[in-house]
């Protein structure tokens, strides 16, 4: 047996002659080293066994059906977060429609308080719809209330100048086909027509409607109203009759004569007469 060592620069062997304590030494740590390996063995050969019929018990620190479960759970959790958004941005596109009317003839806009859309994937889609629906309603247009509907219609930012003159919207409303009676001698007109009489003069665009106070006689009222056109009074006013409106025909009275018993009322339906169609009494003078 050989003891190989350096003493300094030198490397000197010798022959040892092994005594019987260093060969129990060595044969022990011989032995270790060959149980230990074969331990081992013994123990891979276990887990392998255990893994083969129990692979849910014995397994990895982290395996990689842990890592197919954890990216799920994370594009759920992305998922349920975006779908808790979408439904935040409906309940404000529902709360800011709350009192608007597209098919009203006056919408009040409020540019600190836009119209937005629902069904929008994002809130920057949603921000540039309610900026084109601010657009559109500036020039009159209808907001866009949904998502489908903007994409629907494409991009409105070539509407154009939003600064413009703003009119009144008068709703059109076609002439009644009841046929007018032209008083020649008192030039004005009168239509007789759902148990009310109309009566237009010639410097007036819309006709008013006849009533007179209901405690008056016909004799007893000597008021002129031919300057008054109410909306409403305070007591209580009755229509024209048959009877009557026939007897104003057959006397045909001046229209200073017909406003001391008769008071003219707004016209609130916005019936017009087709005076093109009138039948003229002439007088009798």
């Amino acid at each position: 047996m050989f003891n190989i060592r350096k003493v300094k620069d030198t490397i000197v062997s010798k022959s040892v002659i092994p005594t019987s304590t260093t060969a129990r030494m060595n044969a022990k740590l011989l032995a270790d080293n060959f149980k230990l390996k074969e331990d081992t063995s013994k123990l891979k050969e276990l887990l392998e066994t255990l893994q083969s019929n129990s692979p849910d018990v014995v397994q990895s620190p982290v395996s990689i059906s842990q890592k197919v479960d954890l990216q799920k759970h994370l594009e759920q959790a992305r998922i349920t977060g975006h779908a808790a958004k979408l439904v935040e941005l409906d309940k404000k596109a529902t709360e800011s429609q709350v009192g608007y009317n597209p098919n009203s003839r006056f919408v009040i806009r409020d540019n600190h308080r836009p119209v937005l859309a629902t069904g929008c994937p994002s809130a920057k889609i949603q921000k540039q719809i309610s900026d084109e629906s601010v657009l559109r309603m500036a020039h009159g247009g209808k907001a866009y209330l949904s998502f489908q509907e903007w994409t629907d219609v494409g991009d409105s930012s070539n509407v154009g100048n939003p600064d413009i003159t703003f009119q009144k919207y008068v709703e059109p409303v076609l002439a009644s086909s009841t046929v007018p009676v032209y008083i020649s001698k008192g030039d004005y007109y009168l239509m007789y027509q759902d148990s009310t009489c109309f009566f237009l003069t010639g410097n007036s665009q819309m006709p008013s409607v006849l009533r007179r106070s209901a405690s008056e006689c016909i004799s007893g009222q000597t008021v002129d109203n031919s300057s008054i056109l109410m909306s409403k009074g305070v007591g209580k006013y009755r229509d024209m009759t048959k009877t009557e409106y026939q007897s104003i025909l057959d006397s045909q009275p001046s229209q200073a004569a017909l406003l001391r018993i008769w008071i003219p009322f707004c016209n609130n339906d916005s019936i017009l007469m087709d005076t093109s169609k009138a039948t003229t009494i002439w007088s009798k003078e």
